[in-house]
């Protein structure tokens, strides 16, 4: 199963696409200079530096900040020799700290150190076994390092792209599954189960890697303080799973997060 984490979809002239192309340069060339210029001649009256997209005191500087909100995940396997199971993804929690070195009024680099949940659920499909099932909440830290490109001044919006490294740090699995009582009474009381998940060093693969991707729009509430809300998105390369058996279905795990956030200017 290929996974792609983007899907591009877009049109040429086909006749001549130079032609086409040195007309969006030249267009885009026009208006960085017209927008250079406004925000040369405006520089005195709001104090910015020329061209700059941020208030003075964002240029070329720190801002730190912390942040929480919700992760939904989506647990992505092939079970193409198994049927009868049904993975479907659950929701969990995230929170962490940030820190960004502003280089111009539209560039910056993003470090986060970032708890996040990747939960999901199990479910199987067969007459005998229909009412088996295990809910997995999964915490990992996760530390993105992503390019930030922003527009705006006082409200903004950033687009950010980047890469990620995490480990799996504990798990806790609760459900039902078949048990000796069961099989004799049939009281399906007895097949219930909650306990922390005990990691296998053969079995699961506790590192965790991919790429990380997202927006955010930034809001200035008082100098040197900013609010936020940022949509962003976890996507795993890394299998969860180590190799212990022939023929295994790799599995990823996929994470959008819905994080506010405040921050700080230095």
């Amino acid at each position: 199963m290929v996974r792609s984490p983007f899907l591009f979809t877009g049109t040429v002239n086909k006749k001549n696409p130079c032609i086409m192309l040195k007309r969006f340069i030249l267009l885009g060339l026009f208006a960085f200079s017209f927008a250079f210029g406004a925000n040369a001649q405006s520089a005195d009256n709001d104090h910015t530096f020329p061209g700059s997209l941020f208030p003075r005191h964002a240029v070329k500087n720190w801002s730190v900040g912390l942040f929480a909100g919700q992760a939904s995940n989506n647990h992505i396997v092939n079970v193409a020799y198994a049927i009868d199971m049904k993975y479907s993804g659950l929701d969990g929690f995230t929170a962490g700290l940030t820190a960004s070195r502003h280089f111009s009024g539209w560039f910056s680099l993003r470090a986060d150190m970032a708890f996040v949940q990747k939960n999901y659920r199990l479910d199987r499909d067969g007459n005998f076994v229909s009412f088996m099932y295990t809910e997995m909440t999964n915490n990992y830290v996760s530390l993105p390092v992503t390019a930030v490109i922003s527009m705006g001044r006082s409200f903004r919006l950033n687009g950010f792209f980047g890469g990620y490294v995490g480990y799996w740090l504990s798990g806790h699995r609760e459900g039902k599954s078949l048990s000796v009582p069961y099989l004799i009474v049939g009281n399906e009381d007895d097949c219930y189960y909650d306990e922390a998940y005990e990691f296998s060093s053969e079995r699961d693969n506790r590192f965790d890697a991919g790429l990380t991707y997202g927006f955010a729009v930034r809001c200035s509430i008082v100098q040197k303080i900013d609010l936020s809300a940022e949509m962003r998105w976890y996507y795993g390369l890394t299998d969860v799973q180590k190799k212990y058996m022939e023929n295994l279905n790799p599995r990823y795990n996929t994470t959008r997060t819905l994080q506010f956030g405040l921050s700080y200017w230095l």
